[in-house]
């Protein structure tokens, strides 16, 4: 009885304890969900330092990590629908009805308006309240993972929060507008100027370019008082050396027309005819002009892009340098995690696990499963099958890489080894896949395109020998679906899939041939592939295979691969001028919307309209007519170019910026509305988005051309290089490391020097604390390094690491990166070796 009571309680007490054990586990299991595993939070780390955006460095110690993972998992996966709603809210600003047009918008004609259909009032309605919902949803989801403390310590959110607040009183107020006992009039609207605001917040690369010209715009202003101060006192001197001339009685009649003169000349839009009454006078008079469009054009415009653009190249290296430091010190954050026994590298394991759940965030590159090992052989340059923390840190550059897949066997060596091993089959495939068949090929192209435009010319000249030209076109596509043919044969269809360009080749060639079949069989025309309409059009999109000819020829192959990368990093830069022209479009509707209608009278003494049309007919040979129909409604057609509705404004503003004719505009539109305080938003137009905007993408696109064709030309070599030893392990660069690397290359050396004067700030404070002295001697050889050519000697130098012995001395003693005479000064040398 005693034992079976013994045996109960040892029974019961070894269930207790079972239990006790199984709690114990499930609570570590539980800490490990709620924490996330080390290769989770790594990962979720390595999509932070990718772009900024991600999960908050300050949730990764919290206990609600796995809360707060699973809920970014959760938003990133709507990502398409995010970015699909902020180009929604843009495409609503063209497809709604402009405020002053009510039931006579339907009258097109009468004001001069587009084909582009409005939505109703409801249909509108209906449109930006799902866009709001689903904005509002973007806005707010990230309090589910980041917690309100965090969430609103970004100024981006507190932005963000206050328009999503207007933009919703601004539908209230339109929607009472429209109701029957609603608001009489609703002078503007602010929903038009706070989608495009919401735009440039939800991509980072446009914020970060609104970021850097916010940041110059001091050095701009005062760059801006030195021109005014020029157009004023060469306004003065017109005004008064023409005072009592025709030039001084027809044009400059005040001092503040003067100004308004001489700024359009400034322009060169007015040029020469401003100054043809003086020039008539006297020819002397066209030195003052000359000399003020000499210094205007080619001096103080210079100038004024110099002063800017040196301004933003130093709020560009800033922001650079600020991205580097914060993605390197996330990275080593995220190495620490992974490397928990503090072994100062990973093995192959520990990475291939990592790049596993990177595949999970949608701003990284997705990887596939063959590219596991050669990403590590990538960060390995060591080539000690470890990853240390400087190697760890090139982890977002190898990611993107997209390597080359090894060719597959095609299908016809497993079904017919025998012929396709054969001589004859080899030689067929050596041609096909050697140069001569591409130069063949390019023959055969240029052959189609003459014939093509010789057939396209018969059709517009309704010519009956086009039919023969038709069939020798015919014949043309089935010659290249002999090319598709031989190229599956010799490549295999997977090998021959995998490019793109073969991609574009197969998919158009067959539906030609298809198309130009059934046109053949049914001349009547009754089958939809015969529309020969877009089957010329196909043909026209198959000689832009022509394109490729121009990569055969080494110079035009580095200007062709240049300008192709080029566009990406432009992309931010057009991105903040179309933002622009929205901003203004939306004030030019606002401000000028209606006013250009058959029913204007003030509209006949505009330029934008020829009131002499009639007195030039009646008076007019009849042999002049042609030359009435040319010149006088070339100026009538500038009725429409107008802001009576979104897309006009934006087709008018593009005239503006590529400054054709602008001052008509301007001037008409002064006269229109009956008041000079118009000229403001044309002025504020040119020095916003032309002086300013406009030159900074030339200057940019300069300086950033010569600096790809620099890389282009340096990764040519190596491309060469590594292609003897692997075609499999070549990767290629995605669109944001070539951005990256563009930008990296071009500001090299103001990231240098912008590197050597932190390590200089941190060195000077340590030298401070050991000892006077040394801090005077380093003062004292420290310029002579700023000038030396490689400044990576003084980055390792400065590292900090324990190994800076004798050893490290006597190498850069061998090497190019240090000058032999200061090396010899023994008392740097001390120095070096006290830091040691």
């Amino acid at each position: 009885m005693d034992a079976a009571l013994l045996g109960d309680d040892a029974g019961s007490s070894g269930w207790a304890r079972a239990r006790r054990d199984h709690r114990r586990l499930f609570d570590r299991r539980s800490e490990a969900i709620a924490h996330g595993s080390p290769y989770e939070r790594a990962a979720a780390l390595v999509d932070l330092a990718e772009d900024g955006i991600g999960i908050p460095e300050e949730i990764f110690d919290q206990p609600s990590f796995g809360h707060s993972l699973r809920s970014y998992l959760v938003f990133i996966k709507f990502d398409f629908l995010w970015s699909l709603n902020y180009f929604a809210l843009l495409l609503l600003n063209f497809l709604e009805k402009p405020l002053w047009c009510k039931e006579e918008c339907n009258n097109r004609g009468y004001y001069y308006l587009g084909e582009l259909p409005y939505l109703t009032s409801t249909e509108s309605i209906i449109y930006e309240a799902i866009t709001i919902v689903i904005l509002a949803v973007h806005t707010l989801f990230p309090l589910s993972y980041e917690g309100i403390s965090i969430y609103w310590k970004s100024h981006v959110n507190k932005i963000k929060v206050v328009l999503l607040l207007l933009l919703v009183i601004d539908l209230v107020v339109f929607i009472i507008f429209l109701s029957p006992v609603g608001i009489y009039t609703l002078p503007f609207r602010l929903a038009p100027y706070l989608r495009v605001a919401f735009f440039i917040l939800s991509i980072r690369e446009l914020r970060d370019t609104l970021v850097i010209l916010f940041g110059m715009l001091l050095t701009y202003l005062n760059v801006l008082a030195l021109l005014l101060l020029f157009l004023l006192f060469s306004s003065w001197l017109a005004y008064v050396i023409f005072e009592d001339t025709d030039q001084g009685k027809t044009t400059f009649t005040s001092y503040g027309t003067t100004v308004y003169q001489m700024f359009i000349l400034f322009t060169t839009s007015n040029n020469p005819d401003v100054w043809i009454p003086a020039y008539k006078a006297s020819r002397w008079y066209s030195l003052f002009f000359v000399l003020y469009v000499l210094l205007g054009v080619y001096f103080v415009t210079n100038l004024i892009l110099a002063v800017v653009y040196d301004s933003f190249k130093a709020e560009l290296v800033q922001q650079v340098c600020a991205k580097d430091n914060a993605t390197k010190r996330i990275l080593k954050k995220a190495f620490s995690i992974i490397d928990e026994s503090d072994l100062g590298y990973l093995d192959k394991d520990q990475c291939i696990r990592l790049f596993d759940e990177l595949n999970k965030y949608r701003t990284l590159p997705k990887i596939s499963r063959d590219d596991f090992e050669l990403i590590f052989h990538e960060l390995d340059d060591s080539h000690d099958v470890k990853i240390n923390l400087d190697e760890f840190v090139d982890l977002s550059h190898a990611i993107g890489l997209r390597f080359q897949k090894e060719d597959s066997e095609p299908i016809f060596e497993s079904c017919c080894p025998t012929f396709y091993r054969s001589y004859t089959s080899q030689k067929l495939k050596d041609f096909v896949r050697g140069e001569k068949f591409g130069y063949v090929v390019a023959f055969v192209l240029i052959l189609n395109f003459v014939a093509v435009v010789i057939e396209t010319t018969l059709d517009i000249e309704d010519n009956s020998a086009q039919d023969a030209w038709q069939k020798i076109e015919f014949i043309f596509g089935w010659i290249y679906v002999l090319e598709v043919a031989l190229k599956v044969y010799s490549f295999g269809f997977v090998n021959y899939w995998r490019d793109g360009q073969n991609r574009f080749d197969f998919v158009i060639t067959w539906v030609i041939v298809i198309g130009e079949t059934a046109t053949y069989l049914s001349p009547s025309g009754q089958t939809f592939l015969s529309n020969g309409e877009w089957i010329r059009y196909l043909l026209i999109a198959r000689m832009l295979r022509l394109i490729r000819l121009l990569m055969h020829v080494k110079q035009y192959r580095a200007f062709v691969a240049t300008f192709l990368t080029l566009i990406p990093s432009l992309m931010p830069y057009l991105g903040i001028i179309f933002c622009t022209l929205c901003i203004y479009c939306s004030v030019g509707v606002q401000v000028f919307g209606g006013i250009v209608n058959d029913g204007n009278p003030n509209l006949s003494k505009t330029d934008l309209q020829d009131n002499e049309l009639e007195v030039y007919v009646s008076v007019c040979h009849p042999i002049n007519i042609i030359f009435l129909v040319v010149v006088p409604l070339t100026r009538f057609s500038y009725l429409l170019f107008n802001f009576n509705d979104y897309p006009n404004g934006m087709v008018t503003l593009f005239n503006l910026l590529v400054m054709g004719n602008w001052q008509v505009w301007m001037q008409s539109y002064m006269e229109l509305t009956e008041t000079k305080w118009s000229y403001i938003y044309f002025i504020s137009f040119y020095l916003i988005t032309i002086l300013l905007l406009l030159n900074l993408v030339v200057a940019f696109v300069l300086e950033a051309f010569f600096a790809e064709m620099d890389l282009e030309t340096s990764e040519s070599g190596e491309v060469k290089e590594e292609t003897r030893k692997s075609r499999r392990l070549i990767g290629a660069k995605s669109r944001n490391q070539r951005v990256d690397m563009l930008l990296h290359h071009m500001l090299s050396a103001e990231l240098n020097e912008t590197a050597a004067e932190a390590i200089y700030a941190d060195c000077s404070s340590l030298l401070l604390r050991l000892n006077p002295v040394n801090y005077v001697r380093f003062l004292y050889f420290y310029p002579h390094y700023r000038t030396m050519k490689h400044s990576l000697s003084l980055k390792v130098w400065m590292r900090g690491e324990k190994e800076l012995s004798f050893k490290k001395m006597k190498y850069f003693l061998q090497s190019s990166l240090l000058e032999w005479d200061l090396l010899c000064d023994h008392v740097f040398l001390r120095f070096l070796l006290y830091l040691n």
